[in-house]
């Protein structure tokens, strides 16, 4: 059951990115009837394919890491969000994977799990502590044409997502520290052990899924 609802759950959000990146390409046909607006989305789904291709992922990433990591961070804290990174990168492809397979994680890769899932929770609380401020709910951001969140504009709309994103992936993280460290005491019988276990992978796919919006609104979206 958890197979099937990750899948279905990764390919709406998928599908509602998609299509909310198409709606705003030129000649998404967006004046039309919402029969032609659909027909010219899988249209322009079908050419994805080939224009990724096209794209210099090299180049693209050394852009990404330039502006999104040594322009925004002080050299102090980049080590925190790559680890973030990598960290969570490992834990959800290992978790996932062995999820999907309908297996249990073991041997070398349950040590890495466990060792990544420290790094993470520490790189998560620093990173908290360091980015928070500027995803926070003050009424005033808002107010006026200044507003950071003025929602008549497509930034302060992206903006808005990218809050909400961001302390759902926080929020997730925290139940998913919370609940590892609760099924390594011997407080809990195995029933709530297993409660324990099953909060823990829905925490991990709601994570998964505030990563790749949170991804979307923060670099996709931002992109002509």
């Amino acid at each position: 059951m958890f197979g099937i609802v990750t899948v279905v759950f990764i390919l709406a959000l998928l599908f509602l990115l998609s299509y909310h990146r198409f709606r705003r390409s030129p000649g998404s046909g967006i004046s039309g009837s919402e029969g032609f607006i659909l027909k010219n989305y899988f249209s322009w789904l079908g050419n994805r394919p080939i224009a990724l291709f096209r794209i210099p992922w090299l180049e693209r990433g050394e852009e990404l890491y330039r502006i999104r990591i040594i322009q925004r961070y002080p050299p102090t804290q980049r080590w925190i969000f790559i680890c973030l990174g990598l960290s969570a990168s490992y834990l959800i492809l290992s978790g996932f994977l062995f999820a999907l397979l309908g297996l249990r994680i073991f041997g070398f890769f349950l040590l890495l799990h466990v060792v990544l899932g420290g790094l993470f929770a520490v790189c998560l609380c620093l990173a908290v502590i360091f980015r928070a401020r500027y995803y926070v709910w003050d009424p005033e951001n808002f107010k006026g044409k200044e507003g950071a969140f003025n929602l008549k504009t497509k930034s302060g709309i992206r903006k808005l997502w990218q809050v909400i994103f961001f302390w759902i992936f926080v929020a997730s993280g925290f139940v998913l520290i919370l609940t590892a460290l609760s099924q390594m005491l011997p407080s809990f019988s195995l029933r709530t052990q297993l409660v324990l276990f099953e909060v823990h992978r829905y925490a991990a796919l709601e994570l998964l899924l505030a990563s790749i919006a949170f991804f979307y609104f923060s670099v996709v979206d931002e992109r002509r």
